[in-house]
């Protein structure tokens, strides 16, 4: 997924929770290679297991096989 503010959506960030996964981020790569953290919730309020959602597209990626 590509927006040309905010670049290739890269990964998603959840926290683990009883009910299941809340998505509180999400990492995006900017076309002169910087990594930027859209966060949907203030980082500082954070406690628990965060799980990271690797969701590039590697079937065309030669160096991912």
């Amino acid at each position: 997924m590509r927006d040309e503010i905010s670049g290739i959506l890269e990964a998603r960030v959840w926290l683990e929770e009883e009910g299941g996964r809340m998505l509180i981020g999400e990492r995006f790569r900017k076309q002169d290679g910087r990594i930027t953290v859209t966060w949907h919730v203030d980082p500082k309020s954070i406690l628990g297991v965060v799980w990271v959602e690797d969701v590039r597209d590697t079937r065309s990626d030669v160096s991912a096989s």
